[in-house]
């Protein structure tokens, strides 16, 4: 079917401007379409050779993927994230597990489940503005105002979610933050 449209269009190779007569042209030549399918070709060898190349370097990898239920050793290396920040997640509870004695069994599908979630599904705390230094306490402040010790405070720290703000040397903790935990404990 011929047609006598004229349509300014792009070409997707060479990014020059071209007039092509149907809505489905891409390419301004046949010299740019077979220099673009070549490239494509190209990068296709390259993906394949640089899988290969993974599945060369890391052999195990490839059965840990077939495997339903992994190790906190295998989830690591699978995901590459380190054991202990997989060891935060199971303990903040975002995470089910099986123990079987000392071994700690995960289901990889929770795994990829827990990695998939969009941002506003995942337990992200909200990023807190800087109340100001006359709003905060350092940590030495509060060792000495409450008697406490530093893994102590920074158990609570954790525990409670408070933010920490970092400013030049000092890391600093919002006073209303701190207040309301200690004055909790002494009613």
């Amino acid at each position: 079917m011929s047609t006598n449209m004229k349509i300014a269009r792009i070409c997707q190779f060479c990014q020059n401007e071209f007039t092509a007569q149907t809505t489905k042209t891409q390419y301004c030549s046949l010299k740019c379409s077979s220099r673009a399918y070549k490239a494509r070709t190209r990068q296709s060898k390259i993906d394949e050779s640089n899988r290969q190349t993974e599945i060369a370097k890391n052999p195990q990898l490839e059965v840990i993927k077939t495997k339903d239920f992994i190790s906190v050793k295998q989830a690591s290396a699978l995901f590459g994230i380190s054991r202990r920040t997989i060891y935060r997640i199971i303990s903040r509870g975002e995470l089910d597990i099986a123990k079987f004695g000392t071994r700690t069994v995960i289901r990889r599908s929770d795994m990829d489940t827990f990695f998939t979630l969009p941002l506003d599904q995942t337990v992200l705390r909200p990023i807190q503005e800087f109340p100001g230094l006359d709003n905060c306490y350092t940590i030495t402040q509060i060792q000495q105002k409450f008697g406490i010790s530093p893994g102590a405070l920074y158990m609570l720290i954790q525990r409670h979610g408070i933010s920490k703000y970092s400013v030049g040397k000092f890391n600093y903790v919002a006073k209303n933050d701190i207040d309301i935990i200690f004055n909790a404990g002494r009613i």
